[in-house]
This record gives C-alpha cells, structure tokens and sequence, in this order.
C-alpha cells in the first residue's frame, strides 16, 4: 500500500492504471480439460460451512526480519537479504510450480514506495513459509510499466498465468479522492519486462479497479459460449464498493475482446451477460468493499470469497461461499475482527498501550515522522489457493493479511466446519 495517512481503524488497502499496445492470443493451458466438467447445479443436500469460533490465528510474519509479537527472525528475513524492511498486500497466483505474490508500496533500500514480487515453493504452510523476492540488476524487482505511473496508492492488484505466460494487473492514475483510479493489464517477463496492453476498468464508474482472477476450473453451465473464461471479481470506489463479477474468454485476454458483465438473473435464475461495464450487478451487497480475493476448493467445489468490510456493514474480515461464480453466496461470516480477536496491541499496533507494545514501525511514507502514532489495521485478506485444505468435516483457509503498522503482512490461517 503506498500511503494511508489518517487510518485510525482496523481495516484498508489499494488499486491500478494502463495504455495500449497490439495484442495477440493467449495460448490456452494444456491442463484445461473441458470435458471434466463440474456441475453448477446445486446437488439435493449443500454444504454448510460454518466458521468455527475462535479458530484464526496468526501462522507467521512474512516480512521483515524479526516477528514483531515474538521477538524472532522471520523465516524470508527480508531486510538481510534483500533490504527490504516491510511491504502490504500480497494477492497470490500460481506460476511454474510456485507461488507468486504480488506486494504494495514497499519500504526498503530503494525507497520510493515502489512495488514487489516474491515466491515460494511450500506446500505447507503451517511448516513455515520463506518468501523469494524476485530482483533485477542487483536489488529487488520493482514493477514499474513504462508510461503507467506507479507511486503512492498505485500497485499490483492482481495476477494470473495463462500459457505459460504471467499477467499483472496493477491500479493507476491515482488521485487524493480516488476518483480517477484505473485498472491496467500488463504481460510481465523475467526478469523486468513490464509490458502495458490495456485498461480494463477506470472510476468514477468503473467496477474493476481492484479485483481477483481465476480461470474456469471446468465447464460450468449459465456462461456464453467461447470458454473457457477468465472470471474477474471486483471491487469500484475503494472501500465504498460492492462486489461485481465479470468474464472473458482466456484466449482474448490480452484484447479484453468478449468481456461480459454479469447483469443479474432471468427469470429462470440464469444468468445474464451483458457486453456493458454499466450494466453489471452487484453479486455481493456491502457498500464498504475494498480488497477482496475468490479462489476454488476444489474438494468441496465451492467458490471461496473473503473481503475487508467497514461500518456500517459488520467490520473484520468476512467470508462467504457459492456453488457458481455468480452466486448465490453464502450470509457472510466474520471469520477475524482485531478487536473481537484480541490482537491489538500483540501484532497490530495500538498507540495508546501502556506500557507501548513495541509494535510500532516499519510504517509508510508520512508516517515515518511519529511511527509510534500510527494505528496498525487489518485488510486485503487473500487466499492462498493451494493451501486451502479439507480434511473430514473441517475447511482450513490460508490467507494473507496486512496491518499497516507495523507495515508488513501476516499468514492467517481460519477453520471452518463442513456440514
């Protein structure tokens, strides 16, 4: 996140940009089967998945180099090894046989509050979990498109692979009041080719600034034909948003060419599609949507959203379920609230403790002058899809979480009971 100055509560994060250049196909996936369908009808008896109270806790510190609540050396140590003292966000998506991790605004040698990618190969993350940043020329990559301007509240928003070729989203043209913030698709290629191809949402009106990506993970009925689609959940005014779902043909979507907006149900609860950024319909009412991440368990076959929410709708971290991507999705859960989890004060800095808790700092940009002074929060919860386990009657999620003072993120891991 680039710079947040007066967050005095416990949730925020950011947004994306673009220009335009030729595009070509995108080679579909060799493990893409369309025949291996999954059904999108509803089997007679659903799952419930219910949150199982007071099971999220903190994994581990990701960043930095030492935990701040445990006083011991992170598994990445980040500042040794790569001068990078903290960082936000961390929307993730596969890659190669790794998982990529796309970083906000990040506090380190190069200053700026440029922004950051790593990696890791674990598959368990309660093992622990180092992260691998990715470096050009000497020192940590920054994402940095030519033309497309990257400071302050400008950052990666999503990430994708697609025929072996890796996507980033990234959040533009950032004003004080948000109202020109964009969205900007880039095709990325190591070790420091950012390459902007088009915009794909712009305020005051759009409904994509901040989004999650997912390919269809098998033929689902409702959709047009020309898939398999690349679904996009997203998210408008930052933090004054409800959530919006449109699609895309995987093979358009350098072009964008064939993008469609989820418009509401017909009479017979289809679906409908129009070819009309205007016409989308929220799939998720919240009005205080800022972050938010959708990934697929595939073992119950369900959709997995969490988002940050903020009065006056419930404050925390909620989560929610839906057989298709459109919905209908679950009543929301808070599955983590600093102040109902008692965290503040142990990983989220709480100015006014006494004695001071010893959590204050790094902290971004303005902050800097009286780091001791800034309340730390807690936003943009992603999931790590391959993570997700499910073992007899109980779902555990992994996901990413930042909390702004100190300014690094944090693994948290959620329980939920299958009925």
């Amino acid at each position: 996140m680039k710079s947040l100055l007066g967050v005095v509560l416990l949730l925020g994060v950011w947004t994306l940009s673009p220009q335009i250049q030729p595009v070509t196909p995108v080679v579909l996936p060799e493990s893409f089967n369309a025949e291996h369908a999954f059904s999108a009808v509803p089997p007679a008896t659903e799952p419930v998945l219910r949150y199982v109270a007071g099971s999220t806790v903190k994994v581990e510190q990701l960043l930095g180099e030492e935990d701040k609540q445990l006083h011991r050396p992170t598994l990445s140590q980040t500042v040794t090894r790569y001068g990078i003292e903290g960082t936000d966000l961390g929307n993730s998506f596969e890659h190669a046989g790794r998982v990529y991790f796309l970083f906000g605004d990040t506090v380190g040698r190069l200053r700026h509050a440029l922004d950051t990618i790593a990696t890791t190969d674990s598959n368990d993350p309660d093992s622990g979990v180092r992260l691998d940043f990715l470096t050009s020329g000497g020192d940590y990559l920054t994402i940095q498109p030519p033309g497309i301007s990257m400071g302050a509240f400008e950052v990666p928003v999503a990430g994708i692979s697609l025929g072996g070729e890796v996507y980033v989203a990234v959040s533009t043209n950032h004003s004080e009041d948000r109202s020109t913030d964009r969205s900007v698709l880039t095709k990325f290629t190591p070790p420091a080719n950012f390459q902007p191809l088009r915009t794909i949402s712009q305020l005051p009106e759009g409904h994509f600034v901040k989004f999650s990506l997912h390919i269809e993970p098998g033929t689902i009925t409702g959709l047009p034909p020309s898939g398999p689609f690349i679904f996009i959940w997203g998210t408008g005014a930052y933090r004054k948003s409800d959530a919006y779902l449109s699609i895309l043909p995987a093979a358009q979507f350098e072009s964008g060419k064939g993008t469609r907006y989820f418009a509401g149900l017909d009479a017979g609860s289809a679906p409908i599609w129009s070819e009309k950024e205007s016409d989308a319909k929220p799939i998720v009412q919240n009005g205080t949507m800022g972050d938010l991440s959708v990934t697929w368990c595939k073992d119950l076959e369900l959709w997995l959203m969490t988002y940050d929410s903020r009065d006056p709708a419930p404050r925390g971290i909620l989560f929610s379920y839906s057989r298709t991507p459109w919905g209908p999705w679950s009543e929301p859960q808070i599955i983590f609230n600093a102040v109902r989890d008692g965290v503040v004060g142990k990983f989220i800095h709480n100015p006014q403790a006494n004695p001071d808790d010893g959590l204050g700092g790094p902290v971004i940009e303005k902050g800097q002058a009286n780091l001791q002074a800034v309340h730390g929060g807690a936003y943009a919860p992603y999931v790590v899809e391959r993570w997700t386990k499910v073992r007899g009657s109980e779902l555990s999620i992994y996901y990413v979480l930042s909390t702004w003072n100190p300014y690094v993120v944090i693994l948290m891991k959620s329980r939920l009971h299958v009925e």
